[in-house]
C-alpha cells in the first residue's frame, strides 16, 4: 500500500509544473522580488529555446518557419527581453498578456521571413 501511496505522491509532484501558469506582463515588469525577477529571466529564457526548437524542428520538416533569424545568431537574455518589451510596447499590451507571445511576435517584427513572390 505505501508503494501506491508513495506512487501517487510522485505523480502529483511531477505533474504539478505542468500546470503552472504563463507569466504575464504585468508581473514580468513588477516582480514580488528577486526570487520572482529570476524566475521570470528563466522562463523567458525557456520560451526563447522554446521558439527556437520549434523553427528548428519547422526547418527540418519543411514547415513555415515562426521568424526568420539568422543562423549564426545567439540571442543573450538581455536582448531576448529587450525584444519582448519592444514588442509590448509597439502593441500597448496590457499587464495580462502573456509574455511568451509578446516574445513570439517580437521575434517575428525584428526577424521576419520573406514572403514568397506571387507567381
Amino acid at each position: 500500500m505505501s508503494k501506491w501511496i508513495m506512487s501517487a505522491c510522485f505523480l502529483a509532484l511531477t505533474a504539478a509544473p505542468a500546470a503552472a501558469v504563463d507569466v504575464r506582463l504585468d508581473s514580468y515588469r513588477n516582480p514580488k522580488n528577486e526570487n520572482f525577477r529570476t524566475f521570470n529571466h528563466m522562463y523567458l529564457d525557456g520560451v526563447r529555446g522554446g521558439l527556437m526548437a520549434s523553427n528548428a524542428w519547422l526547418t527540418r520538416h519543411g514547415g513555415q518557419l515562426l521568424f526568420c533569424m539568422p543562423g549564426d545568431l545567439a540571442l543573450s537574455s538581455e536582448q531576448t527581453e529587450e525584444i519582448m518589451l519592444k514588442s509590448a510596447d509597439k502593441r500597448s499590451a496590457k499587464g495580462e498578456m502573456a509574455v511568451a507571445l509578446l516574445l513570439l511576435w517580437g521575434l517575428q517584427d525584428t526577424y521576419p521571413c520573406e514572403k514568397p513572390a506571387p507567381q
